[in-house]
């Protein structure tokens, strides 16, 4: 198993983030991973995108050309990274932010459309779980890792300080599930 993704979108979104917790739930599932992130001077509203690497055998680079899935925030960053991804592929895109007509695949890749944005403020009550929203209909589509590892990821990692952003979290993570299962 090999599963190459690039989660791309502006500075702010919790992109690097949404990688991250990608990558280390990958390596306590004892898989080999990599984790590259990249941003822009500008770290928010600034275009940020990272590249992780998950497999079940060692990974000769952390460089990708042609990913199997792209988790796609906003426009800007379906534009830039559509053409990028793989025939046979899956493009996870947030359609609070894309307008669905500047998709330009010819149904080459699988597309599931998910309203990050608006499920977050539903779910969560706030726009800063859409991240996890979209992480969650990632593993929905494609179940590389547990949700239940990034839970614990996530609850190791906040220290027990942040309870209630921790909760709004999981439940971003399962919406984003259900909807791209419903999808």
């Amino acid at each position: 198993m090999l599963c190459e993704v690039i989660s791309a979108g502006f500075g702010g979104q919790g992109i690097l983030f949404l990688g991250d917790a990608l990558a280390r739930a990958g390596l306590r599932e004892g898989k080999f991973v990599t984790y590259m992130p990249t941003y822009g001077v500008a770290m928010r509203g600034g275009t940020a995108n990272c590249v992780v690497h998950i497999s079940d055998e060692e990974i000769g680079c952390p460089l990708l050309d042609h990913p199997h899935v792209g988790v796609i925030l906003n426009e800007a960053s379906l534009l830039k990274f559509q053409p990028a991804v793989r025939k046979g592929g899956l493009i996870i895109a947030n359609s609070s932010m894309i307008d669905k007509t500047v998709l330009t695949r010819n149904g080459d890749v699988k597309v599931i459309w998910v309203p990050a944005t608006e499920l977050a403020r539903e779910v969560a009550g706030t726009e800063r779980s859409t991240n996890m929203i979209m992480l969650g209909a990632f593993l929905g589509a494609q179940p590389v890792v547990a949700i239940d590892t990034i839970e614990a990821i996530l609850r190791e990692n906040s220290g027990g300080s942040k309870k209630a952003l921790l909760e709004k979290n999981f439940a971003a993570l399962r919406a984003g599930k259900e909807c791209a299962a419903g999808a």
